[in-house]
């Protein structure tokens, strides 16, 4: 608890899974003039994807200041390459060039900026409208009301010019769609609106001149009183300002210059399209246009032309639709080449799919999904599960996405290993995979283990895969423990404590054996490059390097100032011969050493009293690392720089990873390089941006490891365990896994039951309010409409609510339990009740009516799972919905309709009574409890923080925040402070005020506070950190995990007061001169909206994301950035404290 006059507790907050809702996409030629790229935009992040024969490829990532809404490819009669405007949801706006800088990356360069905002005017309904004119003169955005804002782009844009911008005003409100329409000599606008008098089409053109608005002078498109739900217009290119108008029950296509119109009614199953559209071919006989519908549905619009009176222009006389199949909801869409597209979902996986001729035999869809990429938003709920069955990690379970193609996801942190088989074995000390039949490099056929004093040979039968252990192996050494096995100038090379054996393939004949000098004692560690071989004996070091396996190698020595204890050698250049060795010593360090004559070239001090057990040579991007392995389970690496003249590194860095002694071994999965870390706490260290990343693995003590590749064991990894060898599959490498759950309708409530072994889902399996998808599950009964009124037919498949379980291990689903037509859940838990031995499932529920607005009854249902079937224990009516509820205190506490209730189980296990209600609400919508302590989420009063009297059976409301909000859900941090989040994007911190001494019932005052553009939907206590992880790691101790409307996994960590100084200033560096997209200066970024439209710098917080670029920068911004930084006793830091501090951070979630 925060003691009086104590500092305000301060947050860190950072994102360990990125968003993945696709916002916006535009396709073009943003690098050259030859190839094209995909640019993403997902909340504030931006990528650009390269085309590969593997699929799309992430050439490049940054962050904008805040969440992207538009993007649009633009290439003005100045620029070379396609540029790419970009509106963002504060209205800054930018565009965006790419180049390629030196090391042939993609970087972005702001062109220009501005700000779409006005100072009076009320936002648009429709929401934020972008047109591009085709002749790329000028970009029209639509936010407010009777206002049409112009950017002209006929000036070339220097860097971060400001964007010259005019407004006009219009006479039409409530307007739906804008476009440009084509072949206009005079950028030309046509707009679909709607007034008291129907649904109206109208055009206009741009006078830039006088910064207004005149009726084209040929060429009018005007249609009165169309379809009154019309919702799209669509530009036609080729036409003389063709267009394309998309409703419910018909198209329309307009064109201007023949005065006539063309209309096709849409079939029944075709109804609702327009939401997303993409030119995907064009020619002399017809023109296609992708248009993806708001169920998820796919459409292709045809139009077939003939030659007009222009005989420049062609005309359009006739149109009709083909539905293509289901696939997700989508969001935008692009058209990328040769019958391939990429469709966008915030509600669900992206999509990259290709037109097929023929339906598919499976789904019949007349497309092929050829790749995803994922997106687990929008998270509506989630559950954090630490249990035997789930391993050594926790697991997030989430409710994830809307409508087709959605699912419930299962997140864990670490590196999975998929078992293909184990054996049975003695725990061994290395292990090796090799080919013993051919020359070249072929399938694996034996694993050689190495024990402490002798070695053991498994045959692998090739196409069952079983194994033989094999007494003996022709030359191989077995009664001597081995270091290395390996492939050199083919022949097999088996390095053992005694001595270098070679051993020709097929026969396994001895060709040639080398042993240590004399007085040099054993071997004790190898390594290899190519075909050279480097060991180490005592203080000796020994090079050998073979031409062919007829003729002795050539042998180099050199000796060591102390004895030796692993080496490494390589090229980082690629080059055949190597031309660096590290060797780890006795004496606490790790020399380099150089070609040709391997002179100690620099020796590094590790500032330790335990020696170097691995060392290793890594190469990541444009960084070239060695790593050593200490005996502590600790790692050290440097970033090496070899000239022409010397060796020099880069201040080392120090990582935790382990208790016991740390063993490098290198692996390729999926075309990545990366090195498994053997210890009592395994990981993989691999890259992203330059650094390095650590994943731990799923698995406990790892000795060693080796790639094994055979028929029945394909890019298989052998891992040596405390009970034996393990073979398998390593996850993809990434700092979160998410595996997909496919349930029979769309997840959002889920919680697990551990007596049972159980989950238990809320599915909605029939189509509603899209809106709603996003969370804002108070207007559920807006979807329970009258069949009468709905003009899309869809009343028949109005949201159908089921509970399903599921087991815990495979989700197979056990059982399930159907609801009541009109009949919506939100609320669900699992617990003991009173002194009852039984464990429940309890769900509350809403009951509606298609002649009410309100939902004014409800249900709380007990439920007991036994036996794969559910078993209604009790049913209780209430008056209202029940929003939420938690079991607390073995009685069941519950928000319905304005109140909270406090209900008891009776002893005999039949009836829920009413003990306590508390009826100063308006909208309660959530409830959290610690020990006594119960937060109360109001959907019109924020929240409310209540003490619950057992020896009174009582609540006291102790203390409110006295701020109105539209707050989405809460969670303690301690018995007296919580945090809120809000539809504002708000991260809100607040606490009991302590200090004023004559309230009744006190405030929660503010204490921190930020907008991360982003709505939090679900907070809950907890991280994905392993136990032994979080223990080391105090930041991680006490964390918050946050699931958001795009698909974010957020992790809040307290830090202290020094660590926030720093950060602080380091921050305000960034945004400031690091960042320069989205022109934010550092006391409006991340500033706190409230519901006034007004703002308020963020205070008490750090931004992790932002913080955590400093990792990725070079050595001179980093210099730059932390130049005069001090911390809270005014002392100055230098670049190496910040980063470890960031290091630290970024681990800690």
């Amino acid at each position: 608890m925060a003691k009086t006059g104590a500092p305000p507790p301060r947050f860190y907050v950072a994102s360990s899974e990125p968003p993945g809702a696709a916002n916006a996409c535009a396709c073009g030629y943003f690098l050259n003039k030859q190839d094209k790229n995909l640019v993403l935009g997902r909340k504030d992040q931006l990528d650009i994807f390269g085309f590969t024969s593997e699929g799309l490829k992430v050439l490049a990532t940054t962050r904008l200041s805040h969440a992207i809404h538009t993007l649009v490819p633009v290439r003005p009669h100045w620029a070379k390459t396609d540029l790419v405007f970009v509106l963002l949801q504060n209205l800054e706006v930018l565009i965006l060039e790419f180049r390629l800088n030196a090391e042939k990356r993609p970087v972005m360069l702001t062109r220009a900026g501005g700000s779409a905002a006005d100072k009076v005017g009320r936002f648009s309904n429709s929401g934020f409208l972008v047109a591009v004119d085709p002749n790329n003169a000028c970009i029209a955005l639509h936010i407010y009301e009777s206002l049409v804002r112009i950017i002209p782009l006929n000036k070339e844009l220097t860097d971060t010019k400001e964007l010259e911008t005019f407004s006009i005003r219009i006479d039409e409100n409530s307007v739906h769609s804008i476009v440009f329409l084509h072949n206009a000599d005079i950028p030309t606008i046509a707009m679909l609106h709607k007034d008291a008098s129907g649904t109206h089409i109208v055009s206009y053109e741009v006078d830039f001149k006088e910064k207004e608005f005149k009726p084209p002078q040929n060429g009018k498109v005007e249609y009165k009183n169309i379809e009154a739900d019309m919702q799209a217009l669509l530009a036609v290119p080729g036409t003389n300002k063709g267009l394309v108008g998309c409703g419910y029950n018909m198209l329309l296509y307009v064109d201007a210059d023949e005065g006539n119109s063309t209309t096709s009614e849409i079939r029944r199953e075709n109804r609702g399209m327009g939401v997303v559209y993409s030119v995907i071919s064009d020619s002399e006989a017809a023109m296609k246009i992708l248009v993806a519908d708001f169920i998820g549905m796919l459409h292709v619009i045809r139009l077939k032309k003939a030659p007009s009176s222009n005989p420049n222009r062609q005309k359009v006389t006739e149109l009709n639709v083909i539905s293509l199949g289901k696939l997700t909801i989508a969001s935008c869409a692009a058209y990328l080449d040769n019958r391939v597209l990429f469709i966008g979902s915030r509600m669900a996986d992206s999509s990259v799919i290709r037109f097929r001729e023929d339906p598919h035999p499976d789904t019949g869809n007349l497309f092929d999904v050829l790749e995803t990429i994922t997106n687990i938003g929008c998270i509506t709920d989630f559950t954090i599960v630490r249990s035997e069955a789930q391993g050594t990690q926790p697991q997030m379970i989430a409710c994830s996405g809307y409508g087709p193609g959605t699912s419930a996801r299962i997140i864990r942190s670490g590196i999975g290993v998929q078992e293909t088989t184990s054996l049975d074995l003695p725990t061994g000390r290395q292990i090796f995979g090799v080919n013993t039949q051919t020359v070249e490099e072929g399938p694996h056929d034996v694993l050689v283990m190495s024990f402490l004093n002798e070695t053991r040979v498994l045959r692998m039968e090739q196409t069952v895969g079983d194994f033989e252990d094999v007494e003996s192996m022709g030359a191989f050494a077995l009664n001597d423990a081995t270091l290395l096995v390996k492939k050199i100038v083919g022949h097999i090379v088996q390095i053992t404590r005694k001595s270098i054996r070679v051993i020709e393939p097929g026969t396994l004949q001895l060709k040639g054996e080398w042993f240590p000098p004399e007085g040099s004692q054993q071997i004790g560690c190898a390594a290899s490059y190519n075909n050279q071989i480097v060991i180490g004996a005592f203080d000796t070091l020994m090079v050998f390097t073979f031409t062919t396996t007829d003729t002795a190698p050539v042998i180099q020595q050199v000796k060591m100032g102390g004895q030796i204890s692993a080496v490494d050698i390589v090229s980082f250049s690629g080059a055949h011969l190597a031309d660096l060795i590290a060797v780890a010593t006795w004496n606490m360090d790790v020399v380099l050493l150089t070609a040709p004559d391997w002179t100690p070239a620099l020796t590094i001090d590790l500032n330790t009293d335990v020696f170097a057990r691995s060392v290793m040579f890594y190469q990541l991007e444009v960084n070239d690392f060695v790593i050593a392995g200490l005996g502590d389970g600790t790692l050290q690496y440097f970033i090496v720089e070899k000239g022409q003249a010397a060796v020099t590194v880069s201040p080392g860095k120090r990582v935790n990873v382990g208790t016991q002694p740390t063993y490098l071994k290198p692996f390729i999965a999926r075309g990545q390089k990366s090195v498994f870390v053997c210890n009592d706490r395994p990981s993989v260290i691999h890259g992203s941006g330059g650094k390095l990343i650590f994943s731990s693995v799923n698995m406990k003590h790892v000795y060693s490891v080796c790639q094994v590749d055979s028929p029945v064991y394909p890019n298989n990894l052998a891992i040596v365990t405390e009970t034996g060898v393990v073979l398998g599959k390593i996850d993809e490498i990434q700092k979160l896994h998410i595996r997909s759950v496919a349930l029979p309708g769309t997840p959002r409530r889920v919680v697990y039951q551990a007596e049972t072994g159980t989950y238990g889902f809320i599915v909605i399996d029939k189509p509603m309010n899209v809106d709603m998808a996003a969370g804002g599950d108070a207007t559920m009964q807006e979807d329970l409409m009258e069949e009468d009124d709905d003009p899309m037919g869809l009343a028949a498949e109005l949201p159908s609510h089921k509970f399903i379980i599921t087991d815990h291990t495979n989700y197979q689903i056990l059982t399930q339990y159907n609801f009541q037509r009109y009949e919506a859940v939100q609320a669900l838990a699992s617990g003991n009740l009173g002194t009852d031995p039984r464990t429940f499932y309890v769900v509350g529920t809403g009951i509606g009516s298609p002649t009410e607005k309100d939902i004014s009854n409800g249900r709380i249902i007990v439920f007991q799972h036994a036996d794969k079937s559910l078993q209604i224990v009790h049913e209780k009516s209430v008056k209202g919905f029940v929003t939420s509820l938690v079991i607390f205190k073995d009685k069941l506490l519950v928000t319905c309709g304005s109140s909270v209730k406090l209900m008891r189980w009776t002893e005999d296990g039949s009836d829920l009574l009413l003990e306590q209600s508390v009826s100063r609400f308006m909208m309660p919508t959530g409830l959290k409890v610690k020990g006594d302590f119960v937060l109360v989420l109001d959907l019109m009063r924020s929240v409310t923080l209540m003490l619950y009297r057992g020896n009174e059976n009582k609540f006291d409301v102790i203390a409110a925040d006295p701020i109105p909000r539209w707050p989405t859900d809460c969670e303690f941090l301690d018995d007296d402070s919580c945090i809120v989040t809000d539809t504002y994007s708000n991260l809100i911190f607040l606490r009991r005020d302590l200090e004023t001494k004559d309230q009744e019932g006190k405030d929660m005052v503010e204490i921190a506070g930020a907008n991360f553009a982003d709505i939090t939907n679900v907070v809950r206590k907890g991280t994905l950190l392993g136990e032994s992880t979080v223990n080391e790691r105090h930041f991680a101790q006490n964390a918050l995990i946050l699931g958001t409307q795009s698909g974010s996994v957020m992790h809040v960590l307290a830090i202290d007061e020094n660590t926030f100084t720093i950060l602080k200033q380091l921050s305000d560096r960034m945004v400031r001169s690091i960042m320069p997209f989205g022109r934010v200066m550092p006391d409006k970024y991340n500033s706190v909206l409230s519901s006034t439209g007004g703002s308020k710098p963020a205070h008490g917080v750090i931004n992790g994301d932002l913080i955590e670029m400093f990792a990725s920068m070079h050595s001179q911004e980093m210099a730059e950035a932390v130049d005069g930084i001090k911390d809270l006793n005014g002392t100055v830091v230098n670049v190496e404290t910040i980063a470890r501090m960031v290091e630290d951070l970024s681990r800690s979630h």
